[in-house]
C-alpha cells in the first residue's frame, strides 16, 4: 500500500516539481535573515505561524530554501554536535539559546566547514563514500571560496545577532541564508540527501549499478530491533527500494510532515482523485474508494494507521431519528437532531454528542493513559470501540459497530439513567432506536411503544384488575413500575446503587426479587387506595413472561413519561 501511495503521489509530483511540497510546508516559528552578496542583511522575517500569509514573496523565499536546507532528521546532522541544524554552506540553522561562545564554539564552527569542504571526512564507510561521490559527480563540487566567505560572515556576526533589536529574543530558531540562486540551494540539498537518504548505508546493495537499501521513513533497523528483520532470506532487509524510489518516498514523507503540521491528519490517495487532506475531525466528505492514511506530526511524520478503502459511501438512506420516547426538554439544551441523517458527518455528530457526551472524536487515538474522562464506563466503552466507529465514519465501514451497537448503545443508556441524566438518556435511547433500525431493520420502535402506552394506560385505570397479554407489554409495565418507585426514593442514596439490580437482571426471578424489595423499601409512601399503582403491580406480579429478559422495552418503560402520574382527562 505505500508503494501505491507513492506511486499516486509521484503523479502530482511530476506535474508540479518541489513546488508542490514548498506550496504546503510551513517553516518553524523563528527568525530568518537573508544575507546578500556584499555581506549585508537585506532581509529580517519573523515568522510566527498564528499569522501565517504564504501569499507573502519573502516568506515563500524563504521557505523554498529552508525546505532544501533542512536535515533528514537530526540523527542525520553535518554537525556531529547537533549545535547546527542546517545541511549546506548557503544557510546557518541553530537554536537561539544555543547562540553563546560556550555552546557554539570555533571547533564546533571549524567543524562543520571542515565538513562542508571536504564532505569525505563525514563519509568514510565505504557505501557514504560512494553514494557522495556519485552525487558529486552529478553536481559537482562546492564552490570553496564561496563556503569560506560565508564561514567567515558567520564567525565575524553571529554573537552580535541577538543585539539587533529587529530580533525577537526567544527560544525558537535563527536562520540565517546566502543569496544564492536557488538551483544552488537546490544542488547542495540533493548533495546532503543521497548519501544520507537510507536509514543506514550498511544495508545498501548495489545491483546493476543501482544502489538498494532500506528507507529511512517510518522505519529503523539496528541491533536493538532485530525482530524487524526476515530471518529466513539471505539480506534480512524487510523493505529494498532503489535511489530513486527512495528520493521520491523521502519527498512523499515531507509532503505528509506538510499536512500533519497543518492539522491534516486525514489523507485520502486515489489514482482517479489524487491525495485530499482533511482535518482531524473531518473525512473525505463524498463516496471514495482508495487508500487512507492517519498521519501525526512527531519527531518524524508518524503513521498511525494505513488501511484500503473499498466502496465508501458518504451520504446515509434510511436513517430517521424520531422521539420514540417522548421528552420534555423545558431549559435543559436538546442534543439530539430529529429527522433524516444524510450522510456519515452529521451521524458522527450525533453519535459524539448524544451518546458520547462529546469524548469520541476528539480520542479516537488518544493513548489511554491520557484519556481524560472521569465516568469509568463511558471510557471503557470509548476504549473498547473507538476504532469501529472510525472506520465507519472515515473509511465507510461498519461491520464493527453493526454487530455491537446494540450492546454499546444500552451500556450507556444505562450509565446515564445511573448518573441521573434522565433526558440524556432518553436522547441516547431515541438514536439508539434509529440507528439500529437503520443498520438492522426491524419494527417501529415508536408505534410499538405507543400501542404498549395505550393498551397499559387503559387497564392501570380500570377499575377491577386485568392481566397483561404479552411479554412486550410485561416488560413495558415493569419500566413503569420502576420508574415509580425510584420517584419514591426521598434519600441520597446513589441512583446506580438503586437501579442497577434491576436493569442488569438476566431473568424474570431476579427482578420479581428485586421488585419486591423495592415494594417494601417504599411501601409507607404509596397510597393505599391507588388505584393505577394497585393495578400495574398486581399485573406484574401475577405475570410469567415466556422469553428472556428483554432489556429495550424495559428500559423504554422506565424511560417513557410516568401513566400513574399522569394527569386525568376531562370528560
Amino acid at each position: 500500500m505505500l508503494r501505491d501511495s507513492v506511486e499516486i503521489f509521484k503523479k502530482q509530483y511530476e506535474d508540479k516539481g518541489d513546488s508542490y511540497i514548498i506550496d504546503s510546508y510551513i517553516m518553524a516559528n523563528g527568525t530568518y535573515i537573508l544575507v546578500d552578496k556584499s555581506g549585508t542583511i537585506k532581509h529580517i522575517y519573523e515568522m510566527d505561524k498564528s499569522k501565517l500569509d504564504k501569499t507573502d514573496t519573502v516568506y515563500y523565499y524563504f521557505a523554498k530554501r529552508d525546505y532544501l536546507s533542512k536535515l533528514i532528521s537530526i540523527n542525520k546532522p553535518i554537525d556531529n554536535k547537533k549545535v547546527i541544524h542546517s545541511n549546506n554552506y548557503l544557510s546557518f540553522f541553530i537554536k537561539k539559546e544555543n547562540i553563546n561562545r560556550s555552546k557554539l564554539t570555533q571547533e564546533i564552527l571549524d567543524n562543520y566547514y571542515r565538513i562542508l569542504l571536504n564532505p569525505l571526512i563525514k563519509y568514510t564507510e565505504k557505501e557514504n563514500k560512494r553514494m557522495y561521490e556519485k552525487a558529486e559527480l552529478k553536481f559537482g563540487k562546492a564552490n570553496k571560496d564561496s563556503i569560506t566567505q560565508c564561514k567567515l560572515w558567520i564567525e565575524d556576526n553571529i554573537f552580535d545577532l541577538m543585539d539587533n533589536n529587529d530580533i525577537k529574543k526567544d527560544k525558537n530558531y535563527l536562520k540565517i541564508f546566502f543569496e544564492e540562486d536557488l538551483s544552488e540551494y537546490e544542488k547542495e540539498s540533493e548533495k546532503y540527501v543521497i548519501p544520507n537518504v537510507y536509514n543506514n548505508t550498511q544495508y545498501n546493495v548495489e545491483i546493476l549499478n543501482k544502489t538498494y537499501g532500506l528507507p529511512n521513513d517510518n522505519m529503523g533497523l539496528n541491533a536493538k530491533k532485530p525482530f524487524l528483520e526476515l530471518k529466513t532470506r539471505k539480506n534480512p532487509i524487510p523493505y529494498f527500494i532503489n535511489e530513486d524510489e527512495v528520493i521520491l518516498q523521502k519527498k512523499f514523507f515531507d509532503f505528509l510532515m506538510n499536512m500533519a503540521s497543518d492539522g491534516k491528519n486525514n489523507i485520502y490517495l486515489s489514482y482517479d482523485n489524487g491525495i485530499e487532506a482533511k482535518p482531524n475531525n473531518e473525512n473525505i466528505g463524498k463516496d471514495f474508494t482508495g487508500y487512507f492514511l492517519k498521519i501525526k506530526k512527531g519527531k518524524e511524520v508518524e503513521i498511525h494507521d494505513f488501511d484500503t478503502i473499498t466502496g465508501m459511501k458518504f451520504n446515509i438512506k434510511g436513517l430517521n431519528i424520531k422521539q420514540v420516547i417522548p421528552i420534555n426538554y423545558g431549559k435543559f439544551p436538546a442534543m439530539l437532531p430529529t429527522g433524516n441523517i444524510e450522510n456519515l458527518t452529521k451521524l458522527e455528530q450525533a453519535i459524539n454528542q448524544v451518546l458520547f457526551y462529546k469524548f469520541l472524536s476528539t480520542n479516537y487515538f488518544t493513548e489511554p493513559s491520557d484519556l481524560k474522562i472521569n465516568n469509568s464506563e463511558l471510557r471503557r466503552v470509548i476504549l473498547k470501540y473507538r476504532t469501529g466507529f472510525f472506520d465507519w465514519f472515515y473509511k465507510g465501514n461498519s461491520n464493527v459497530i453493526k454487530g455491537s451497537f446494540a450492546k454499546l448503545s444500552m451500556t450507556l443508556i444505562k450509565n446515564s439513567i445511573c448518573n441521573e441524566s434522565f433526558i440524556r438518556s432518553k436522547e441516547q435511547f431515541n438514536l439508539r432506536c434509529g440507528v439500529l433500525n437503520y443498520l438492522e431493520g426491524g419494527e417501529n420502535m415508536g408505534d410499538k411503544l405507543a400501542e404498549l402506552s395505550s393498551s397499559l394506560k387503559v387497564k392501570i385505570n380500570s377499575d377491577t384488575t386485568t392481566n397483561i397479554d404479552n411479554d412486550e407489554e410485561y416488560f413495558f409495565a415493569y419500566g413503569q413500575l420502576l420508574s415509580y418507585f425510584i420517584s419514591l426514593n426521598k434519600s441520597g442514596k446513589k441512583m446506580h446503587s438503586l437501579i442497577n439490580p434491576m436493569l442488569n437482571a438476566k431473568s424474570d426471578e431476579k427482578l420479581k426479587l428485586e421488585m419486591r424489595k423495592m415494594f417494601k423499601k417504599y411501601s409507607y409512601a404509596i397510597e393505599k387506595r391507588s388505584k393505577r399503582f394497585n393495578n400495574l403491580y398486581s399485573m406484574v406480579c401475577g405475570y410469567t413472561p415466556e422469553g428472556k429478559v428483554d432489556e429495550d422495552i424495559l428500559i423504554a418503560g422506565y424511560l417513557y413519561s410516568s401513566l400513574i402520574y399522569e394527569k386525568k382527562e376531562d370528560n
